[in-house]
């Protein structure tokens, strides 16, 4: 059990932290706040301008429904993406989807709204839950994950939740849209690390003792 707590503590910690935090909204939160909960923790424009730091990370912990399922496919795609490419590369790759998912997806927003196109109620639209994560790692598993096996079931849950990461794309719905930023991104960051993986130092081989 401890050499599995070593290998794998960047999954361990966030479905420990993603299921403690669902589990405070489903038992020990009133509707309002819980309400309150996300109306913080979005990741919308209104949030971003006053404390974009703790809107990215606590969004990525706090889901509306399903946790349950988000849950599950999470630990699915964080621990086989860590199997490939090790805690701090696998972190990295998924800080970064987060972000930048929620930059370009916050930021056509942004745009539209500047050009008339949006009503000012979308700097306040609630934007929360670890999907931009869960996608991003799904694609990288997909792609250059750790075996034959990883691979098949991260490509099972990714396309179960395809008809709920892509709706709306073509409307420019912020979630669709986040979630196909971090997929590529994902898929960028992915490749990057598979061709400059750390090159590790050859074994040094002891000579045998030579009989006098």
């Amino acid at each position: 059990m401890s050499a599995f707590l070593r290998r794998y503590p960047v999954p361990l910690i966030f479905l420990a932290v993603f299921g403690l935090v669902s589990a405070v909204q489903a038992f020990a939160l009133s509707a309002q706040d819980r309400a309150e909960l996300i109306g913080w923790a979005s990741t919308n424009l209104a949030n971003l301008a006053v404390h974009p730091v703790g809107a990215m990370v606590s969004s990525a912990f706090i889901s509306e429904d399903s946790s349950g399922v988000l849950l599950v496919i999470s630990a699915v795609g964080l621990f086989s993406i860590v199997r490939r490419f090790g805690n701090l590369r696998s972190m990295v790759l998924v800080v970064l989807a987060h972000v930048v998912g929620t930059v370009v997806s916050q930021g056509i927003v942004l745009v539209r709204l500047e050009a008339g196109s949006l009503s000012s109620s979308v700097r306040t639209l609630p934007d929360v839950g670890p999907s931009y994560v869960v996608a991003a790692a799904l694609v990288a598993v997909i792609l250059y994950g750790p075996g034959r096996w990883p691979r098949a079931l991260a490509l099972v849950c990714w396309c179960a939740l395809a008809p709920y990461l892509f709706q709306g794309l073509f409307a420019l719905d912020v979630a669709a849209v986040g979630h196909l930023v971090a997929m590529l991104t994902g898929a960028f960051v992915g490749a990057l690390l598979r061709r400059h993986r750390p090159h590790l130092p050859a074994p040094t081989r002891t000579p045998a003792p030579t009989l006098a």
